[in-house]
């Protein structure tokens, strides 16, 4: 009897578990079939297909949904996915009238008038009231007319000839596997021709945005999906598009706003989630990425997109194994994916960091070369934070000087970070006997088009020497333009001293990456320089070059002419970068 009720009681158990999992199931796709219905009723077919597609990933026997979604396919010209709608509607209920009248409609279209019109004919006689079907089957018998009066006479009558297929449905179906196998500008040229057929169709709008912005025709992009809001002031697919375009473009603040108009009017939309999750990701505000995109896996545990978001959300955080465990996750569901792959392909990241350089002076008048070498360790502890520590060895006059560095750098937010550093010099002849320092830069501008970013900087130090203490401040701006492969920065320098002695100069300088991989700069100095204690005005011209190698080495080489009161001076300078 005791193992009686104990079995009872572990059913009931597991009743009360499954049934609050079941029932939450059984919304998602009601509240799924509901809004794909409301979508493709307003013509959103983009919209209503992925809504509908989502309900039947959860409950994939639903013949309604799948009526539904055979008559948003409709509407988006896709022949072959109405179909395949409705004939699995009809395999599930072979008496649905609806599913019926659909595959009339698609063999219609298709040309297909000896099969269309028995199935229109039978819903027409099934429901006499039915207006739709009515005037489906008098434009068959019409094109049927139409067909034999064209005929020959002859002993063997040709049978009439069917009305042709829908050009523009043909055309959105070949830009639709042009995108589907990565072919963007064949996909391009099959939605212009469409659109010059159907000049105000939004779903290709929509579609030749799409394409256009993967191919980093921004420009072009916002066009079309400003033509589809211009027909349709809120189609959603739009609206989405020009989310999409924002983050394309690295303009993070401009993307939040527009999702977050989007989702006060589509708030369970599954495309808007996903996207408010990217945009969270770039945020770095991390928590909010992970629920927006646990939302998305919640209502659809095959959605590739949101998987991706999750692998990238475990790499921000530092955790790249389980990062890739989610992006094989996300290549199973689509094998084709060449983003997925990459993503896989990516090496693990490195978190140590090595610098070394090697410059040497030559000094006029007879003075001599002065030498000044470095070696630097950085560790990345986390996506935000880095310590690093460096040891300078540097000659001047017969002496020489070990100068020990320590400093954390951390970043805040993706606009706002700051460090700190001290250093100290053991029997210091030249160098400082200690420093401490400490800067910030905050990014004021998002990149935008050819523009951008502007970031606003600061650097400030206090070096104690052995005759003098000296207070150095230097703000700074620096800009990018050309798509970011031109660097321009200004920086003023203010140095004071510990008796009021003062000096301010400026430096200039520009940065250009001729190659993803080849980089050069130059630039101009009227500044002072910290001579052991002593400000000392300076003139300088410099430049140089870096070439990453490989991923993981960087080389760098620089010259330099500087002029001082006493002497002028030549630097030669030549440094790497390892990581690993």
């Amino acid at each position: 009897m005791r193992r009686g009720r104990c079995a009872a009681l572990a059913a009931c158990l597991i009743l009360a578990i499954a049934a609050p999992q079941g029932a939450a199931q059984a919304q998602a796709v009601d509240e799924l079939y509901a809004s794909g219905v409301r979508a493709r009723q307003a013509q959103h077919f983009d919209e209503a297909a992925d809504l509908l597609r989502r309900s039947l990933a959860l409950k994939p026997d639903n013949a309604d949904a799948l009526v539904q979604l055979g008559f948003a396919e409709l509407g988006r010209y896709n022949l072959p996915a109405a179909r395949e709608a409705f004939s699995k509607a009809l395999s599930l209920a072979p008496t649905y009238r609806d599913a019926s009248f659909g595959m009339a409609e698609v063999e219609f279209r298709s040309g297909n008038l000896d099969a269309a019109l028995p199935l229109a004919e039978e819903v027409s006689r099934a429901e006499p009231g039915n207006a739709d079907a009515s005037t489906l089957v008098a434009n068959m018998r019409k094109a049927q007319r139409a067909g034999s009066n064209k005929a020959k006479p002859a002993t063997a009558r040709k049978k009439p000839r069917p009305p042709r297929p829908d050009p523009v449905a043909g055309l959105m179906e070949e830009g639709r596997r042009s995108r589907a196998a990565g072919q963007l500008p064949e996909a391009e040229k099959a939605y212009r021709r469409a659109l010059r057929l159907a000049p105000k169709n939004t779903d290709i709008l929509v579609a030749i945005g799409f394409v256009a912005g993967s191919q980093q025709k921004f420009d072009e992009a916002g066009q079309f999906f400003d033509q589809a809001l211009a027909i349709r002031p809120r189609l959603l697919d739009a609206r989405l598009g020009k989310v999409r375009l924002a983050i394309w473009q690295g303009d993070v603040p401009r993307a939040r706003t527009m999702i977050d108009d989007v989702l006060g009017t589509a708030p369970d939309n599954v495309e808007a989630i996903a996207l408010d999750a990217r945009i969270s990701l770039l945020e770095q505000d991390y928590t909010r990425a992970e629920q927006s995109f646990q939302r998305v896996l919640a209502v659809d545990p095959h959605n590739a997109e949101a998987l991706v978001g999750i692998g990238d959300l475990r790499r921000a955080r530092g955790d790249d194994g389980a990062a890739r465990e989610a992006y094989r996750q996300a290549l199973a569901i689509e094998p084709g994916s060449a983003d997925i792959a990459q993503r896989l392909a990516a090496p693990p990241p490195r978190k140590w960091r090595l610098d070394l350089g090697r410059e040497v002076s030559d000094l006029t008048d007879g003075l001599g070369d002065w030498t000044d070498s470095s070696a630097g360790l950085a560790y990345r502890l986390s996506p935000r934070t880095m310590i690093s520590g460096r040891t300078r060895l540097a000659t001047r006059f017969g002496h020489t000087d070990v100068q020990i560095e320590g400093r954390i750098d951390q970043a805040f937010s993706p606009a706002f970070s700051a460090y700190a550093l001290a250093a100290a010099t053991s029997d210091a002849d030249f160098l400082a006997r200690y420093s401490i320092g400490a800067g910030a830069s905050w990014q004021a501008v998002a990149p935008a088009k050819a523009f951008g970013p502007l970031s606003l900087n600061i650097d400030a130090r206090y070096d104690n020497f052995v005759n003098a203490d000296v207070t150095t401040i230097s703000p700074w701006v620096q800009a990018y333009v050309l798509d970011g492969r031109l660097g321009l920065s200004a920086r003023w320098v203010h140095a004071q001293d510990d008796i009021g002695t003062r000096a301010d100069g400026y430096v200039l300088r520009a940065d250009l990456a001729v190659t993803p991989h080849f980089n050069v700069f130059g630039g101009y100095a009227d500044a002072p320089e910290i001579s052991d204690g002593t400000l000392v005005p300076t003139r300088t011209v410099f430049g140089g070059i870096s070439w990453d190698v490989s991923d993981p080495l960087t080389l760098r080489a620089s010259i330099a002419h500087e002029e001082r009161p006493a002497f002028d001076r030549d630097m030669f300078d030549l440094g790497l970068t390892a990581r690993f």
